[in-house]
């Protein structure tokens, strides 16, 4: 599974128009050797990293080490981005063609891993100083990017952003869209694209709930219905009497499953760890939505406070 920069130009590509139409299998003896190379990938996550870094270094210049951006969101971010390697460029992308459960551990560091650690870095400053003065204030004097940052901002909501994240989940998990996304690398794309950015939007919005004991009831409706639908979800896959997706067949016997145990230990894999991430995400919020407000010596002598 892979996430691309430059969609548009896969149409000019139609020998790389199939993810896994080969329908070669990954075996357990020729797994490390499925490492990917997509520049489409790599390239991608090169920029971003090289861009990071270069405002680290243009923010810690200017303001000293440690200031503006700290090292424990250095740290995240490059944990974020080790994530996206792993799920993206390691066997696990190839291996994601032969057993579901591989393909739901993708997933899950899609949705529930990657995003959260790369919001929490919290890169806006870093990415921002990465760029020169004058392209830096041409942004922010731009009528198209305001408005556009006011749109987001609504989507980046709890509640609108777990909506979206919502519908993503259910739709590419439906079978008949998830073996369209197995053979198209147009559809495959779309498909992490999804995951992908509905997830940054759903972890922002919990990210910016944690900040404001106002917004903290939000966040926690946010979280708990996402906890309450993914269950479901890994429910209906766990539990199902019959294999939901035909393309694995049976490739998961070269290591040692049957379709159908493959298919419930994958959906075993959605619930447990994701249902823990989204608790522990709720119970944070419910902790600061407890937290009294801190004292401010500003409004100690106001009669009104």
């Amino acid at each position: 599974m892979r996430i691309h920069l430059g969609t548009a130009m896969l149409v000019l590509l139609p020998e790389q128009a199939f993810a896994h139409a080969d329908g070669q299998a990954v075996s357990p003896d020729d797994l490390w050797h499925h490492w990917s190379t997509d520049p489409w990938v790599l390239v991608p996550l090169v920029v971003v990293s090289a861009l990071y870094m270069r405002g680290v270094r243009n923010v810690w210049s200017r303001a000293g080490m440690g200031r503006g951006v700290s090292p424990a969101g250095v740290m995240l971010f490059a944990a974020g981005i080790l994530c996206l390697l792993i799920a993206l460029v390691s066997p696990l992308d190839a291996l994601s063609g032969t057993l579901l459960t591989a393909h739901m551990v993708q997933h899950a560091i899609l949705i529930a891993v990657a995003p959260p650690l790369l919001i929490a870095s919290r890169p806006e400053a870093a990415l921002t100083w990465s760029l020169s003065h004058s392209y830096r204030r041409g942004l922010g004097r731009s009528p198209f990017l305001r408005s556009l940052s006011r749109r987001m901002a609504f989507l980046a909501g709890p509640i609108p952003g777990a909506v979206l994240h919502g519908l993503a989940l259910w739709l590419w998990h439906a079978p008949a869209l998830f073996e369209v996304a197995l053979r198209s690398e147009l559809v495959h794309t779309a498909e992490h694209m999804a995951f992908f950015g509905t997830a940054l939007l759903f972890w922002r919005g919990i990210a910016a709930a944690l900040r404001s004991s106002s917004a903290a009831p939000a966040g926690i409706a946010a979280g708990f219905l996402t906890l309450l639908h993914g269950c479901f979800l890994s429910a209906l896959i766990t539990f199902s009497p019959r294999p939901l997706y035909v393309w694995y067949g049976e490739s998961t016997m070269l290591w040692g499953l049957d379709p159908l145990a493959d298919q419930q230990l994958a959906g075993l894999i959605m619930g447990a760890p994701l249902t823990l991430v989204y608790l522990l995400a709720c119970l944070a919020l419910a902790a600061r939505l407890l937290t009294p407000a801190r004292y401010s010596p500003a409004t100690a002598g106001d009669p009104a406070s």
